[in-house]
């Protein structure tokens, strides 16, 4: 495993250059000048323009661009937005937070989701598995702004077992409730896909051959049959960290959580692309390392997978 993890972090490194690449050349070829309209209504004058494009190397050729974009990346001295506030300085702030949401909304969704979807799968057709539909499919159908507020006026307003707005200092506790909100959606999908697998894989020859060696329905479940079922539900959360990270822009703004979705939907807003581009890059690289450690984690869940 050693060897193919070497050369799987070797095959990582022409992934992130060439999608960084398409990143910082896109975002920053889009149509409009950023710098043209932040003079109020007046239009900005010619050398204020000029002086912007030369700070930050809008006036040299793209793969000088990337190459300063590269040698700040991997230093740290990401320089500053267009309000001359240190970049590192805001994303430091935030990323720490949106982290903090991500991995508490991944736990929701696998325990939650997984443990739904084994007593849905075990239990089918019966009550449970009938509940765990039906509450799957109200999941599905509602979107997530919708979920987030009706929680908030809920748990924060009517109930007020919880702030219906996160504090600064973002605690773990403050986190849940909006965590179940950014994990809502995928949470439903990974019950009906844990569902789905755990009902294949009882039919499965393996399953069968346990039960008929007299094994505890604990060890055919636990150890046999969830194993292989989780598979694909792993390869379908390892994919998702990275989307709830980007996608944490709507829950973010519900619970007034100062993270990585403010802060990037601001940057779109003022199309200040000195935040947009070291933030997708960082995102890039989460869903390569998710991806990573997902294919690795294979061989732990199915013994017949052996990396050679």
């Amino acid at each position: 495993m050693g060897r193919y993890t070497i050369r799987r972090l070797l095959q990582l490194i022409p992934v992130l250059l060439g999608t960084t690449f398409l990143i910082n050349y896109m975002v920053w070829q889009l149509p409009g000048d950023p710098f043209a309209g932040r003079c109020g209504q007046r239009p900005c004058p010619d050398a204020y323009v000029n002086a912007m494009r030369a700070q930050f190397g809008l006036d040299q050729p793209v793969l000088v661009q990337y190459w300063n974009f590269l040698k700040n990346m991997l230093t740290g001295n990401l320089g500053v937005d267009f309000n001359q506030v240190p970049v590192a300085t805001s994303l430091a702030d935030a990323w720490p937070i949106t982290i903090r949401l991500a991995i508490l909304a991944v736990a929701i969704e696998a325990v939650i989701g997984i443990g739904a979807g084994v007593l849905s799968g075990l239990k089918r057709g019966g009550v449970i598995d009938n509940a765990v539909t039906l509450s799957t499919l109200v999941l599905l159908s509602l979107p997530v702004f919708v979920t987030g507020f009706l929680l908030q006026w809920l748990l924060g307003v009517q109930l007020q077992i919880v702030n219906p707005t996160v504090s600064d200092e973002a605690t773990v506790s403050e986190l849940l409730v909006p965590a179940f909100v950014l994990a809502s959606l995928n949470m439903a999908f990974t019950a009906r896909l844990t569902r789905t697998s755990i009902v294949e894989n009882l039919r499965a020859d393996y399953v069968r051959t346990a039960i008929a060696k007299g094994l505890t329905n604990r060890r055919v479940v636990g150890v046999h049959l969830l194993r292989n079922s989780l598979i694909p539900v792993l390869t379908f959360l390892g994919t998702e960290v990275g989307g709830l990270m980007a996608g944490a822009i709507i829950t973010e703004g519900i619970f007034n959580i100062h993270g990585i979705g403010g802060l990037l939907y601001r940057a779109i807003i003022n199309q200040d692309f000195t935040i947009v581009v070291p933030v997708a890059a960082l995102l890039v690289l989460v869903y390569l390392i998710t991806n990573l450690l997902v294919d690795l984690l294979y061989g732990v869940l199915d013994p017949r997978i052996r990396y050679e």
